[in-house]
């Protein structure tokens, strides 16, 4: 059978088959938040996108890094939003962008942290939550043991202790950052955004390298969510 007669076949398969399981993360708002009726703005695109590809789907909520190995197992078939890392591009074949983010550096008001300036991190409290991606040169400073490393399993959990001077900085996107920051009650001290941007990454959506389905489905995704941003908004 030709190649791309196979992979029609696949194609009219997927979209036949049981809902394309998919499975996200809590604690990152505004693109993922359980608590908002639309899940957060990485999970309403990406429901757009199933839905204008007809693609029935399962979304389920886990913890980062429960649902980042259970994509690995083959017990979903896609999960969202995450950054391309080297370690996860080994593992892993990502849609096109869903977001591009802008990091800087969150600490208290005068700390005179910049992400531009590398030096100014060093031997510093760095809180990272479980499950998120390094960006190449902060991963390389980790390596060598630049950083004092703070590992808490949310983001939550990192402004908490910045707030109370358990820890000197977070890096995330300006808007998430933000965003995050006012949904934490009860904070002594407010984090915010210091410095310039370090750095402008994309989120997306990823699959389990070297699956067939996981490629008939990647292909599907990008297709339609390319369709639905040259569809003409509903407010024109």
């Amino acid at each position: 059978m030709p190649k791309w007669l196979a992979l029609l076949s696949c194609l009219s398969g997927l979209a036949l088959a049981q809902p394309v399981k998919l499975v996200t993360g809590p604690d990152y708002p505004p693109f993922t938040d359980a608590s908002s009726p639309d899940g957060g703005l990485a999970v309403s695109l990406v429901k757009q996108v199933m839905n204008q590809a007809k693609l029935p789907y399962q979304l389920d909520w886990r913890p980062w890094a429960n649902g980042y190995q259970s994509t690995l197992k083959g017990e979903y078939l896609a999960t969202f939003p995450y950054i391309s890392s080297p370690e996860r591009l080994k593992l892993f074949e990502f849609s096109d962008p869903l977001f591009t983010l802008e990091i800087k550096v969150f600490a208290l008001p005068g700390s005179q942290l910049d992400g531009t300036q590398l030096s100014s991190l060093q031997g510093k409290r760095y809180c990272h939550p479980l499950g998120w991606a390094y960006l190449k040169e902060i991963e390389l400073m980790v390596n060598k043991g630049l950083f004092q490393m703070i590992r808490p399993y949310d983001m939550s959990s990192c402004i908490r202790l910045i707030s109370e001077d358990k820890a000197d900085f977070i890096l995330t996107d300006q808007i998430q950052g933000s965003k995050a920051i006012s949904q934490v009650p009860g904070l002594k001290k407010t984090p915010v955004a210091c410095g310039g941007i370090m750095e402008k990454v994309t989120l997306k959506l990823m699959v389990k390298k070297n699956q067939p389905q996981s490629k008939v489905f990647l292909l599907q995704f990008n297709e339609a969510l390319t369709a639905l941003r040259k569809a003409p908004s509903q407010n024109e």
